[in-house]
């Protein structure tokens, strides 16, 4: 024995360390999932972040832009008009909003060391080179306007000799000139050309930054994909192994066991070993039957089952597929005070005999006690009450026939079908109780039982 549950053992995959491989690798690709999705969302958000830096980078870049611009139109305006205000509005923009410096510390602070700075910072110096035109112009046009006045980021500005002894016409005139000349506007072409040169730098770096984030979201979404796939594939593939090798061999084995036969070894190491266990057990059940006394289980007189059988039999069935017949002498008493005894041991012979050639090899006939028998059929549906019907009137037709000498009797029968209980002495009282009502009404026929009737009062023909 210990031999062949080894074996049994050694056969077969193990359903249990199939589940936890399957568990295991479920972890894991929830696991890799899970740092993909994180991935992919880092990736977004850097991809995100680059696209604010560039629009807030551009934004200094476009700032120090309208700064000089600014800073020229009040400078121009003043020299044409004369009035002090620009001047003022100039000074304000230089000195106090200082926007031109801001668009520096932004790009600094997000870009240190890039094109773009340098190229920012070179925009910044011409800038501040186009000042000392703007204020000497300005200055120059104070003089003429005999306003001495001067800021003090203009004090330091000397005008020279010959620009001194011009008229003041003359002066304005000049003042004029230098804030509209070609080699102010090609300064300020100059400024342009460093502040596109920054934005096309910001351009390519984000481009740079976008193609490499979005290549890293591509490569994340693919792997998703893939892992999404193989994810489902293992699903699909647990289904399988666990409908293969654990519900298919269940369902046989329950199959196996309604026929009572012993279970194929089939499916996981696990379901094996327990077929072969009960296999096993199933070989000494049998054998442990097989080896009672004849004598012990069977009636001496009819060859049938006795009591001591069907003690044993009614809990070795499944009574969900069972229906219990309980037979009935009619009026067997008269036979034996008008026979004899003798007479009446044959009439039983003959019931058991008529009852063996009416029921399948499978079902159980046994003899309770004097003229009572009880006939246990097996592996039955439900809808078997016609069956049962035919059953016992040809029992009554064979019965009745006298051409063996015997004299003719019938049987009354009540049965109990099959339903879901561990108690069969609840389907042998119901059995009994549907025998006596037909007992009551009229003998000579079959009564299933039905929770209506009542249970029988002591004492029965």
């Amino acid at each position: 024995m210990s031999s062949i549950l080894r074996q049994t053992r050694e056969q077969g995959i193990s359903l249990r360390k199939t589940f936890l491989a399957m568990l295991f690798v479920s972890i894991a690709i929830t696991a890799l999932l899970l740092f993909m999705a994180f991935h992919t969302i880092k990736s977004f958000h850097a991809l995100s972040d680059a696209t604010d830096t560039y629009i807030e980078l551009q934004e200094a870049a476009d700032s120090l832009m309208k700064a000089s611009d600014y800073l020229t139109d009040e400078a121009q305006i003043y020299t044409v008009l004369g009035d002090r205000a620009h001047m003022e509005n100039y000074f304000n923009e230089a000195e106090t909003v200082r926007r031109r410096e801001q668009a520096i510390e932004a790009m600094e602070a997000s870009v240190p060391d890039s094109e773009a700075l340098n190229a920012l910072k070179t925009a910044m110096s011409e800038s501040v080179s186009l000042m000392n035109r703007e204020y000497y112009a300005m200055k120059l046009m104070l003089l003429a306007q005999g306003d001495g006045n001067v800021p003090e980021a203009m004090k330091d500005v000397e005008i020279s000799q010959e620009h001194t002894a011009l008229s003041r016409e003359a002066q304005e005139q000049l003042a004029r000139q230098m804030m509209h000349d070609e080699d102010y506007y090609a300064q300020k072409d100059m400024i342009r050309t460093d502040l596109t040169m920054c934005i096309d730098e910001l351009k390519n770096d984000t481009h740079g930054t976008q193609s490499s984030m979005e290549a890293y979201m591509h490569t994340d979404l693919v792997w998703m994909t893939v892992l999404i796939v193989i994810q489902s594939l293992a699903i699909v593939l647990l289904l399988w192994v666990t409908t293969s090798l654990g519900i298919n061999p269940l369902l046989q084995a329950v199959e196996h066991i309604k026929r009572d036969q012993k279970l194929p070894i089939t499916g996981a190491n696990e379901f094996r070993y327990l077929a072969g266990t009960y296999n096993n057990m199933y070989t000494i059940y049998k054998k442990s039957i097989d080896s009672l006394s004849y004598k012990a289980s069977h009636d001496e007189l009819t060859g049938v089952y006795n009591r001591s059988g069907y003690d044993l039999i009614r809990h070795s069935v499944d009574l969900a597929t069972t229906a219990f017949l309980l037979f009935d002498a009619d009026k067997f008493k008269r036979v034996n005070d008008y026979y004899g005894h003798e007479v009446g041991d044959r009439v039983l012979q003959k019931i058991a005999a008529t009852l063996k050639d009416n029921f399948r090899s499978d079902d159980y006939i046994c003899r309770i006690g004097g003229d009572e028998f009880m006939v246990l059929m097996v592996h039955i549906g439900r809808d078997v009450r016609r069956l049962i019907e035919n059953k016992v009137a040809q029992i009554n037709t064979d019965l009745s026939d006298a051409e063996d000498g015997l004299p003719p009797i019938t049987v009354s029968a009540g049965v109990a079908l099959c339903r879901e209980t561990d108690n069969p002495q609840e389907l042998f009282h119901d059995a009994d109780v549907a025998l006596y009502y037909v007992k009551e009404h009229g003998r000579d026929g079959c009564c299933f039982y039905s929770p209506e009737m009542r249970d029988k009062p002591e004492g029965k023909d």
